[in-house]
Formats: structure tokens, sequence, C-alpha cells
């Protein structure tokens, strides 16, 4: 057989995982006969022009800014053949203008153009090829109850796919054990996603789980899963249980491509909450101090189980070394950061001066967005890959816990900034207060020693650092919103207080029991 052509025989059997509508229309008039098409390299092939088009108005796109893409096909596994529909994952290679290159990994549901729109929701469409034995409407499988379902099966049978230039293995935390799924899934695509994409699943008699798709595919382990399995291994309530993932081999390139965890529903994320309570002006300092805590135990249990490494001077110098290329890159990029590069500049030598603490695995993008307060259970901190925008290498690699206390010091200051911005209200002072109660709680969750000088300014460092990355997402996504990275990035860092002395408590009743809404996307 023409290993080029789609076959039934070699893709797990999704039927153990019904999608709204998945059966109902077998046999109808729309059905797809898949030995009439081309092979499937032929097909994807046609589709390159309709996906250079479309994936940069996607949110997970991450090149956007660099110019109208060109587009190949690199590899792809057929992940469902049905009657009326075909899934695959493909990944995409996408060229910029300036050179540069990066992989896609973008599933695709392949039929008929008048298959009944069932399973279709808004703006799912790619295009639309002419081939013999079609024509084919190809949709996202992300937007098509129909493609999700495939998806979730690739992790639920634990059989993957195999296909051209392209394998996908599943991987359980326990071996042989199921994932807690019943029949009659429902899944939904969650709102407000960027850098991947994250599918909702429920079904009866089962908690629910969140599966996320990684978009951007490159060679070596996803932190997400590495990090955490491992705190899901040492029974850590901080952050949601893994119970599975896939690995994707591609083009030499091999990595994480899904991650299934327990999802928390009914919960808000702290942005929200923050916002919101900011916005009138009410206090966030009892939740803040807690979250600062659920943080410090966070990179406990880290180091504990991944280890830590001495940040020896050459270490140092190769951290600041690299903040100093993102600086000097970013400013040429915008100009907003060209004006303050000799300032952060010299925030950055004064951190290659003072002594570091010890490095380790750290979350690498933490922000309020990154946070929920779940009842009974206290803040949970989710998606733990690191900056999008940063090479997987370098996300990988030790860091200084100091970067996600100070990503966080940012995302308050960015709420004060959001609510200027968008109510008109200077909301400095709710952010100085709220700052320090974060910070006092990370210092005793830690265990800081008082009177330590290098801390104020390491943590001025990592702020410049994180204002500079801000700014650069800002530019390519919103630009209104560029002076925001600015508010607080002249390292304003403080010494964290004495244990047991608190900050003057401001406004109205603790924000901790605030804000048990509906589940937030990312959020800065």
């Amino acid at each position: 057989m023409d290993e080029t052509r789609p076959s039934a025989s070699s893709v797990p059997d999704a039927a153990a995982v019904p999608g709204p509508g998945s059966t109902a229309r077998a046999g109808a008039g729309a059905a797809l006969d898949v030995s009439a098409l081309p092979p499937w390299g032929e097909v994807l092939a046609q589709l390159t022009e309709q996906l250079a088009a479309w994936m940069p108005d996607q949110r997970w796109y991450a090149h956007k800014g660099a110019g109208t893409p060109r587009v190949s096909i690199h590899g792809w596994a057929p992940l469902r053949v049905a009657p009326d529909h075909v899934v695959v994952l493909v990944a995409v290679a996408v060229v910029l203008e300036h050179g540069g290159e990066a992989l896609y990994q973008v599933p695709l549901v392949l039929r008929h153009p008048q298959a009944p729109a069932g399973s279709r929701e808004e703006g799912s469409e790619v295009g639309v090829v002419a081939v013999p034995g079609g024509p084919l409407r190809a949709d996202d499988a992300a937007r098509d109850a129909d493609g999700r379902a495939a998806i979730i099966a690739a992790l639920v049978s634990g059989e993957g796919a195999l296909g051209h230039s392209l394998s996908l293995a599943s991987h359980r935390p326990t071996p042989g054990a199921p994932l807690p799924l019943g029949r009659a899934m429902r899944s939904r695509l969650l709102a407000g996603e960027q850098s991947n994409t994250s599918l909702i699943v429920e079904t009866e008699g089962a908690s629910p789980l969140i599966v996320k798709l990684f978009r951007v595919l490159q060679d070596g382990e996803n932190p997400d899963v590495v990090l955490q399995g491992a705190l899901t291994a040492v029974g850590s309530r901080q952050v949601p249980a893994l119970v599975g993932s896939a690995t994707i081999a591609v083009g030499g390139i091999r990595t994480h491509s899904l991650l299934a965890q327990e999802f928390l529903p009914g919960v808000e994320d702290a942005w929200r909450v923050a916002l919101r309570l900011a916005a009138a002006g009410e206090d966030f300092w009892e939740a803040a101090h807690r979250l600062g805590i659920a943080v410090a135990e966070v990179h406990r249990d880290l180091a504990d189980s991944l280890g830590t490494t001495i940040a020896d001077p050459s270490l140092v110098q190769e951290m600041v070394s690299r903040m100093r290329r993102r600086l000097s890159e970013i400013s040429a990029e915008v100009p907003q950061v060209s004006r303050h590069q000799e300032r952060i500049g010299a925030l950055l030598d004064s951190a290659a001066e003072v002594r570091w603490p010890a490095m380790q695995r750290i979350h690498g993008d933490l922000h309020l967005g990154q946070a929920l307060l779940v009842p009974e259970r206290g803040w949970v901190l989710l998606d733990f890959e690191g900056e999008p925008l940063r090479p997987l290498a370098q996300r990988n690699l030790p860091d200084s816990p100091l970067r996600d206390v100070a990503g966080m010091l940012r995302s308050l200051d960015y709420a004060a900034g959001a609510v200027l911005l968008e109510h008109g209200r200077d909301a400095t002072e709710w952010a100085t207060a709220t700052r320090t109660a974060f910070l006092d709680g990370y210092a005793q969750g830690a265990g800081w020693s008082e009177g330590d000088d290098a801390l104020p300014i390491l943590l001025a460092a990592f702020e410049a650092d994180k204002a500079v990355y801000e700014a650069l997402y800002e530019a390519r996504n919103r630009p209104d919103w560029l002076p925001v990275p600015w508010r607080r990035s002249n390292g304003s860092a403080h010494q964290p207080r004495r244990r047991g002395q608190r900050a003057e408590r401001r406004g109205g009743a603790g924000g901790g029991e605030r804000g048990r809404g509906s589940r937030a996307g990312t959020a800065r």
C-alpha cells in the first residue's frame, strides 16, 4: 500500500471518544471516499497558500509583524478516518520574510464542502481545494467537534499515530492507567488562548480535563509537561494534576505535542480578580500574600524534585549576557525600548556584580493570569511552558526563582496600568501595597534572610528584563498598550519586610474571597 494514502487501519479508533454528531452523519450525502483522493501529501501541498493567509490571523501565531510567511508541509499523520471526514495532524513549516523559520502543529479536518456543518464552529475554515475525488474543505480541528474528538482519542487510546515523516506517541504518568474519561464526551475550545490551544473535555461520571495542543514545535522537552509532571509526582496541590501527554517526531525534531491535565472549572484567574479590585480601589493584600507563599512552595518542590545549580560567576555572566542580547535585539525593533536601553543596561551591570541565589527550574512566565484561587485548595499555578518567545532550549535551563517573583510583581503593575488605560483611574497606590504583600509572602515561604542587599538589585534587573519582553509583545499584538510596560520598569523593587510585619491594609475586605466566576484564558 502507498504509505502516503490514508488508511483507516493505521489510526486509532476514535469511536471510543465520540464527539457530538461524529457518528450521526455516517452514510450521509457528503460521504468521503478516501480511495478516490490523491495521496495526502498532494492534497496538503495545495493548502499551503490558504494556510499562509490563515495562520497569521490566529492568536497562537508567534510571528505576527514578520511579514507574509511562505508555508510548506514538513509532515503529517492521520488521526481519524471517518465515513464523511478525515482528521490529519500536520506539521507546517513557516519561512519568514527575514529568513527565519518556525514549525507549527496544525491539525485539520478535511471533508466535502457540502457536508453538514453541525460540528464546525465559527472561524474554523482554512480553505477549499479542488482535487480528484473532491473538492475538500479544510477546517481548524480545534474549532470542530469531530476534530477535537480525534485529537483527544490519540491520548485516550494510547495508540498514537504514524504518517509521512511524522509520528505521535502518547504517555501517561501511571503506565496502563486510563485517562479519567467516561462516555458521552463534550468538548469545547478554551477562549482567550494565545501561544497554544486548549480544549476543555467534559464527560459524564468523570472529572473534566483540559488538553493543551502545543502550536510551535522546537526540539526538546516542553517544560510545561516536565515541570507539572514533577510537581504532580510529589503530590503538589499548587498545580493541576498531569494525567497524560504525547510526543511528536517530525523532520528531526522530537518534542511534546499534547498535554492533558485536571481542569478546575468555576474559578477566575487572579488577573481578572485583580483588575476588578484595582479599578474599585479594594484590598487584595491577603490574597497576594498567600499567593507569594504558594509560589515559594512551588519553587521549593521543583528544587527538591529537579535539583539546583550554584550560580557561579560564569553562570551569572551568561544569564546577564542573555538579558543584554534581548535588550539589544528588542531595542532595534521597538523604539520605546531603545529609549530606556542605557538605564536598563546599567541595572544589568549592577546585577552582574552581586551574589545570586541558586538556579533551578522555574515557571518562567509567571503572571496573574497563570494563578487560580480554588476554594478549599488555595492558589493553583498554570502553564509552566515559560515565555513563548524564548527558545525552548533556554526555557529548559535552570533559571533564577527571582525571575518568577519579578514576573508577578510586573503583573501587579500591569493590572494598575490596565486600570489607568481602560478606566482613567490611578491605581499606583493599590499596586504598591499589593506588590509589598506578595513579596512579603514569598519572603516568608522562601525563608529569605533579612538585610540581603542583593535581592532588590536582582529583582530590579529581572523586572526591567520582563518589561523589555512585554514591550515586544505589546508592539506585535496591542500597540495601544505599549505605555503599560514602563509604568514601573525603573527597578523599584524593594527589600521584603521582616516576617510578621505587614504593609498598611488599604480598601475593603480581602480580595482573595472574590472573583469565583468562570475560568479565564491567558492574560497578562
